[in-house]
Parts: C-alpha cells; structure tokens; sequence
C-alpha cells in the first residue's frame, strides 16, 4: 500500500518545525531539541521538498511563510495531543495512574477480597479499584463484555472459550448449620448425614454445585433437597439463622458466620470448592489489572479463625 504525503513526515521534523516557529533560530531550537544546527537544517529542507513548498523565510530573522504557520499550528496540536498520550500509557504501565474493574463471586467477595483490596490500595494508592459483586453468570457476563478486567469466583467449567481461567487455590466446603441444629456439635460428618436434609443452594448457576451433586451421588447416595435457591450470602446466613435449612459452602465463609450458626466438615467425600481468576483469553490486561492478578496470585488465600 503506498503511503502517503502526511506519512512522509516524521514527528521529529513536526517538532524542528515548532522549535524553530517558537525560538525564531535554528541554532536555539538545535539546544532546546538537542540536537546539531545542520540536522535542524536538514530536517526542515527535507519537509520542504516533500511539501513542495517553503516553509522557513531564511534571514537575520527566521520567519514562517504562510504555508509554514499553517503546519507549525498544526505540529502543535498534534505534538501535545501526542505527548499527553504516550505519558498517559506510561504513567498507566509505571502504575502512577489507572484502574482496574473486578467481577467477584458473591462468597468470594464477601470473605476473600476486602483484606486483598486493602493491600493493593496500600501498595497502589494512585489506582482505583471498582468491585462488582456478581453471580456466576453475572461475572461471566461482564468479563464477556469487557464492563470487567477480571473475574473471581468458583471454576466456571469448559464451556466458555472465550475465557482463561487460572486456578487460585482450593478450599473444603463445610455443612453451615445452626448452633442448636442435631449436627452442630460435629467437628465432621460423613456425606451420608446429608441426605433427607432441606438445602438452601447459593448462586445455584455456579458450575462447582454440578460437581458436588455427581460427587455425593455416586460416592454417598446422597441427593440434596433444595428448598431454597439465593444469590446471596447474607441471604443463605439468615435463613440458616431461621431454621429454614442448610447449606454447603466452602470454608472460608466461616469468618462472615453469624455467631448463632456452625461449620461442620464433611467428609467421605471430601467436597472441595476451586478458587479461580478468569479473564478474557484473547485480550490483554491493562497494567493496573495485571498488577491486581499478581497480588491476588499471592495473597488471596482463604482467612482461618481461631477456634474455641
């Protein structure tokens, strides 16, 4: 494809150009660019023939012909516009500027993102940091649509090529009864004690519940019974509270446990619940989003409360 005229010109002849235009001198607007005399001479002549026209009026006194103001006023703009620009992409990779939007799970962003953000605020208070709290689907969504940097939840499963998912850690699920519930003086309990049990399921598009069901199933012969489907924490906590049911979740919760309610492990199967990051296979991060991954690769880990 040829190029054409404008491509000719170089951004260093648009900047010779408009240090000549402001200082009146070759020699003045050689210091200021740092460069020699004759490489400003050069510069301008070779814009000159490639415009086909003057645009210095050589003399005691370097003047602008009207071509010459013509490009110096347009030099101008494009050079600031220019230079704003390429400071802006830097500040945002040196970090002294930028944000990064998050797509949280709603278990993961009640137990695991306060202290996580907290951090990177510290370490990066000049980036701005915005928490979506989302259900599965939600936190898919937006990363989809790029509304989200990033997102952290359960394993979204395979279905999603668009996305890259990287494994964070692994948490146990526990069984979170109330405190006068017959298994809540259990330090653990088989699976099989769950069977007949009423249920209340969390963010129930989450892909990790279809893998619980098939674990309990084929190695307890346990079927759960829902009775109650929300999407938030909160939601399942007070109706625990309520006598309305159970639920399993992963351990970490525990430290945003009503002090009326218990965790009781379960075993034979150990139920596990995979922590993951997802991002956009494809796209790459913006330095404010890449520095959040690398932090939650090493500090997000699920909090433990002392036991009594």
């Amino acid at each position: 494809m040829p190029k054409t005229g404008a491509e000719e010109i170089s951004l260093q002849q648009l900047r010779a150009l408009a240090a000549v235009a402001e200082s009146g001198s070759f020699t003045l607007a050689a210091e200021s660019l740092q460069l020699t005399q004759p490489a400003i001479s050069h510069l301008i002549k070779r814009m000159e023939l490639e415009l086909g026209q003057p645009l210095v009026v050589r003399g005691r006194r370097i003047r602008m012909t009207n071509a010459g103001e013509m490009m110096v006023d347009t030099a101008v703009r494009a050079l600031r516009l220019i230079d704003e620009s390429v400071e802006a992409c830097r500040s945002q990779s040196q970090l002294r500027e930028g944000r990064v939007v998050l797509a949280v799970g709603h278990l993961t962003a009640g137990a695991l993102l306060p202290p996580l953000l907290s951090r990177f605020s510290q370490q990066h208070p000049s980036l701005a940091t915005e928490l979506l709290d989302s259900t599965a689907e939600q936190m898919i969504s937006r990363i989809l649509s790029q509304e989200a940097d990033l997102g952290f939840g359960s394993d979204i499963g395979q279905k999603h090529s668009e996305l890259a998912t990287e494994p964070l850690f692994t948490e146990r699920m526990s069984l979170f009864v109330r405190d006068d519930h017959p298994l809540a003086q259990r330090v653990m309990i088989d699976a099989r004690h769950l069977d007949g049990l009423p249920f209340i399921h969390v963010n129930p598009d989450a892909n990790i519940w279809r893998s619980v069901s098939r674990q309990l199933s084929s190695v307890a012969n346990v079927y759960p019974r829902v009775v109650h489907h929300v999407s938030m924490l909160s939601t399942a906590f007070g109706l625990i509270q309520s006598g309305a049911g159970v639920a399993l979740l992963p351990r970490y919760v525990e430290v945003l446990m009503p002090g009326n309610l218990r965790a009781v492990a379960v075993t034979r199967p150990t139920l596990e619940y995979p922590v993951v990051a997802v991002r956009l296979a494809k796209h790459p991060l913006n330095p404010a989003a890449m520095a959040f991954l690398a932090m939650a690769r090493q500090h997000m880990k699920p909090p433990r409360i002392a036991r009594p």
